[in-house]
């Protein structure tokens, strides 16, 4: 598909948080919600279904049958979901099937099967099936984790444990990463009355029956904020856009969402964010690209999903960005470490990599190459840095594909379709 982003002006509002979403799904379901909230709905991003789907399961479950619980691409879907319903429906005699796709088999739960390992339960990998296969029960008790990898462990545990009638503990053995989504976690379960208690390196999560006083009734009729991850990839659209802008909706920026830290980026390379406190839109057009910032750097342990736009960003209106704490995207969709070098290569920007660093150069006009493909290696994250470089550029390139959007942001793929296809 080619496409082109000159002369447009966006108005929309930003998809609901996956994060808070998913979250709210789960512990719903743990206090005792069901209905309708259960079922899909339009416009529900791919992930968000599977964990819908997955809840389904385990409430039709025949006594002491295996269960299948579809978790297609999504990692929060299947590290939320293999604790959760070990919690809800483990047993001895019971396989729990979680179904994957994509390189979702591929990546990290080995910190999971660790720590679960001591309490007599197992995960395997049966790859030539893409499923893991999990048996066993959660118990109350002390639970020992590395959150090196992924905060999303913890959160699955913090969900599960609070399902419980006596009190347990996790207790994390490294540095935590993604610390803020630890925090939407703890948010969520204390609105619903279940205090997680926070001591070093240690949670203290009290039992259910514990949770009965103080938090609003869990009926599924919650709401969830806009998305600070999609939401980053739609201003720096804006400001990238030439003789265009983005105006959106339904942004908190005093969200506990870590992403709302491209406001701050942004800020820092000199591009100009309105924000409208009474009608609740921020709006970003075209930033004047003449003085680039020297030299920028950021730590982005706690935001690796925006990563990939605020390597476009610094390319644009920075001489170097180096951007540090990023090895774990080489653990996503696709080695977003890998595809961002070479989607930006392909543009004709400088940009290396090291083991947990990327380094981007300020684009040279006179490199930019008379033909730009590019791939999103089925990856949504990168489906939308591509349209970000064809923003900036101010040129038409070619994607191969922009399905993998129904991952994340179903509505931006019928936006491309109708306002960039060319």
């Amino acid at each position: 598909m080619r496409i082109r982003c000159d002369n447009l002006r966006l108005e929309l509002s930003a998809p609901p948080s996956k994060s808070i979403y998913h979250r709210e799904l789960i512990v719903n379901y743990i206090r005792g919600a069901r209905g309708s909230y259960l079922e899909s709905q339009c416009g529900d991003s791919v992930d968000v279904t599977a964990t819908k789907e997955c809840l389904r399961a385990i409430d039709s479950a025949a006594l002491n049958s295996d269960i299948v619980l579809p978790c297609h691409e999504s990692g929060s879907t299947i590290r939320f979901m293999i604790p959760v319903a070990l919690a809800l429906a483990g047993s001895p005699g019971r396989r729990l099937i979680f179904g994957t796709e994509g390189r979702l088999i591929d990546r990290p739960i080995e910190e999971l099967a660790d720590c679960l390992r001591s309490h007599n339960i197992s995960i395997v990998k049966e790859y030539d099936k893409s499923q893991v296969a999990v048996t066993g029960t959660l118990a109350p008790g002390k639970y020992v984790i590395d959150g090196s990898v992924s905060s999303q462990y913890i959160s699955g545990l913090l969900m599960a444990l609070s399902a419980l009638k006596e009190d347990s503990e996790v207790e994390v053995t490294s540095s935590l990463s993604s610390v803020h989504y630890i925090e939407l976690t703890t948010e969520v379960l204390r609105k619903y009355g279940t205090e997680i208690v926070r001591e070093g390196g240690v949670f203290h999560v009290p039992a259910l029956r514990k949770n009965a006083e103080g938090g609003n009734c869990a009926d599924g009729s919650f709401t969830v904020e806009g998305d600070w991850s999609n939401g980053a990839f739609l201003l720096a659209l804006g400001s990238l856009i030439r003789d265009g802008g983005v105006t959106c909706s339904g942004l908190n920026i005093q969200s506990a969402q870590g992403d709302v830290a491209i406001l701050g980026f942004m800020s820092e390379l000199g591009i100009r964010i309105d924000n409208d406190a009474a009608s609740n839109c921020i709006h970003v057009g075209c930033a004047v690209r003449n003085e680039r910032c020297a030299l920028i750097t950021r730590d982005c342990n706690d935001t690796p999903d925006i990563v990939p736009y605020m390597a476009v960003l610094g390319a644009f209106f920075a001489s170097k960005t180096v951007l540090t704490g990023i090895s774990r995207l080489r653990l996503k969709e696709s080695d977003r470490v890998r595809s961002v070098c070479e989607m930006l290569g392909s543009c004709g920007i400088k940009a290396c990599a090291d083991k947990n660093s990327i380094t981007v150069y300020g684009i040279n006009y006179d490199d930019i190459p008379e033909e730009i493909s590019l791939t999103s290696s089925n990856d949504h994250r990168m489906c939308m840095t591509a349209v970000l470089l064809a923003a900036g550029l101010g040129r038409e390139i070619e994607i191969d594909d922009i399905e993998c959007l129904d991952k994340s942001f179903p509505e931006m793929k019928g936006i491309i379709a109708e306002e960039m296809r060319l």
